[in-house]
């Protein structure tokens, strides 16, 4: 097992973001990877993103809400109009086998100490957002390990057992050995935090702590492919909003 793991989430087909991160990710020697999913959605580059990852030897890439709907026949009942065009547009951008490759994707993951879902443990396929302190204790509940990490947000966050709220973040954070946590890594793809710059986590398990990275990339790219495509507009305008 390696000292440092780069633990990514949300691609969402933003394919310079994609390229952007990993080249990061390799300029700190960083060699296991983890994918916590939605490597497609709303972005115009599912085919590519999915091509990428395979090409990597990531230690586990996991199914995130996007990747189930791009693999499913069956449309969604609770996403926007401006979605579920989205959702079609990617399954016909799609080859059957890249379909079928995200459809078999595990939904969680486990490792040492750690453990990961897309979106939350106590029921993965429900797509349920962590977001406040409640839905983080009501977690803990099902979370085995000492630390989940968890993505679907787009927001980094830091939940420890016990507290009321999340931690207000610093660049790098201690792993609290006495109780449990869950952490969101951020988005790499679509990042709602309004910073619009790429976000992936790196865990250093010989220093027990987290540290979240931002990285610019080609916003203008990834706006011009959205919009000729003619996905829709909303998609490439909330890239520079970072929300």
């Amino acid at each position: 097992m390696s000292p440092s793991i780069a633990i990514l989430s949300d691609i969402h087909a933003i394919l310079p973001a994609l390229e952007a991160v990993l080249a990061d990710i390799e300029s700190q020697g960083i060699r296991e990877l983890l994918c916590l999913g939605d490597v497609v959605g709303y972005g115009a580059q599912p085919a590519e993103c999915i091509d990428l990852l395979r090409a990597r030897n990531f230690t586990a890439i996991l199914r995130g809400n996007h990747d189930a709907y791009a693999a499913s026949d069956d449309d969604p009942t609770n996403v926007s109009p401006d979605t579920l065009k989205g959702i079609h547009w990617t399954r016909a951008r799609l080859s059957p086998e890249h379909r079928a490759w995200l459809g078999a994707l595990p939904l969680t993951w486990q490792g040492g100490d750690c453990e990961a879902v897309h979106a939350s443990l106590p029921h993965p396929e429900n797509w349920d957002y962590v977001l406040e302190a409640s839905a983080a204790a009501w977690h803990f509940r099902h979370q085995r390990q000492r630390v989940c990490f968890i993505g679907h947000s787009h927001r980094p966050a830091m939940f420890v057992e016990g507290e009321d709220r999340a931690l207000d973040l610093t660049s790098i954070e201690s792993i609290r050995p006495e109780r449990k946590q869950v952490i969101n890594v951020g988005s790499v793809g679509q990042p709602r935090d309004k910073d619009n710059r790429a976000c992936y986590l790196i865990s250093r398990r010989d220093r027990q702590d987290v540290s979240w990275h931002r990285v610019a990339y080609d916003l203008s790219a990834a706006q011009s492919a959205i919009l000729a495509a003619g996905l829709p507009m909303k998609f490439a305008q909330r890239l520079a909003m970072g929300k």
